[in-house]
């Protein structure tokens, strides 16, 4: 059974009720225009032979409304879509179509819609939106963002600021182009989080209580050295521990550390993660990318650890040619390796270049090659038989904001 805290048309009702009638053409009147147009590709080359090339390119992007404030409230509205460009990917019936740029060669999505409050230091949003916390975030990897239902609520003490929420159905390309509930048959999610920020230092303290899957507890911090105007230090430390919830089979702890030093436009980077997990049991990633330093653009700290700790690291080294006369290109390069105690390994490389010469548009490409060690992490769905999971994949994605 599907469970919705406001739908779009009691939203709509909501909002009427909030304005008199005197202030509606105002507020409506005063309100922002803004959006996304994106034009994307992505071809992807697995190396098991039974598996074909599969390519697609596509546009789309955001359109989004937001009305003026009327004593402390607003609404919002953001239109999410993507159109795959038949002539230019490839031939589905035979397989070479790649679903994760426009799922069924296209979806059109009310992707976000909701009633805000703000009074002060504290708001209050309600319905359809974008949010970014360690267990629940955005990822914005192909040609539109995750968002979720549901109602979040936030309090700024300055340095400190205080969140909670409770969230019931997503969407995204962590999950499908169409609202499902976050947890398929139960209740939701509820969440509580501190973070801090004050000059260099910064932290957060996360609790998520996921239904039937998980307790989850959340905390990292990180210190920025600065040593001169061109050379600055980095270190961060993160932990998370997950207790089953309903023999859900989800347990397990997360460890990580991580340094990156910069200097001029040059940026040097090393993370460790560690995740222990015991033989029954797996280590839960989350609704959206991911929290672990190791994450790579496939991979992830937690991908392998169904019934086995797993050790990851990664290397990164990445140059701004912004001081030598061109502005806002980034070239990078990540290396991570992924190991399992039991089975598994596998390396991942992302060659990454990202051009934005303004905040009107940019341009991004990455090449993803992940090498699968022992050819035993994909597995069959009819046979269970283990198959080689290694591939190559390039994603390019142009951007242009209004």
């Amino acid at each position: 059974m599907k469970k919705t805290v406001l739908s779009t048309v009691s939203l709509m009702i909501m909002s009427i009720g909030i304005y008199a009638e005197s202030s509606v053409s105002d507020t409506f009147k005063h309100g922002t225009i803004s959006g996304q147009l994106r034009a994307g590709y992505i071809y992807v080359d697995p190396d098991h032979s039974m598996l074909p090339n599969h390519y697609t390119t596509a546009v789309g992007g955001q359109l989004k409304y937001e009305t003026a404030t009327y004593y402390g409230f607003s609404a919002g509205a953001a239109f999410y879509t993507s159109h795959a460009l038949l002539g230019l990917s490839g031939d589905r019936e035979e397989g070479k179509f790649n679903e994760e740029m426009a799922d069924n060669a296209h979806y059109d999505i009310l992707a976000e819609a909701y009633i805000n409050y703000h009074y002060e230091d504290f708001n209050l949003r309600v319905g359809r939106q974008l949010i970014d916390t360690p267990y629940a975030d955005s990822d914005d990897i192909r040609m539109t963002p995750n968002t979720f239902e549901g109602i979040v609520a936030s309090y700024d003490m300055g340095s400190v600021t205080l969140l909670g929420a409770y969230l019931t159905r997503w969407q995204g390309p962590d999950a499908t182009y169409e609202f499902e509930d976050i947890i398929e048959g139960k209740e939701g999610v509820a969440m509580l989080g501190a973070t801090y920020s004050k000059e260099n230092l910064e932290g957060g303290l996360w609790y998520y209580h996921a239904d039937g899957t998980a307790e989850i507890i959340y905390g990292d911090i990180a210190d920025t050295y600065t040593f001169s105007k061109e050379l600055s230090l980095k270190g961060a430390l993160q932990a998370a521990h997950q207790h089953e919830a309903d023999r859900s089979g989800i347990e397990g702890t997360l460890l990580g550390a991580m340094a990156q030093l910069q200097y001029k436009g040059l940026t040097l980077g090393i993370a460790y993660d560690r995740v222990l997990v015991d033989e029954d049991k797996a280590y839960f990633s989350g609704f959206g990318g991911g929290v672990g330093f190791v994450n790579m653009f496939e991979m992830t700290a937690g991908v392998l650890s169904a019934h086995q700790d797993i050790s990851a690291w990664k290397g990164s080294v990445a140059y701004d040619f912004s001081n030598d006369g061109i502005s806002g290109l980034t070239i990078g390069y990540d290396y991570g390796h992924f190991e399992g105690d039991a089975l598994h390994e596998a390396d991942e490389h992302n060659l990454i270049l990202a051009y934005a010469p303004s905040d009107t548009w940019d341009l991004e490409m990455v090449y993803d090659r992940i090498d699968d060690k022992h050819k035993d992490i994909l597995e069959d769905d009819e046979t269970h038989a283990h198959l080689d999971y290694s591939l190559s994949r390039l994603l390019v994605r142009a951007n242009y904001n209004f």
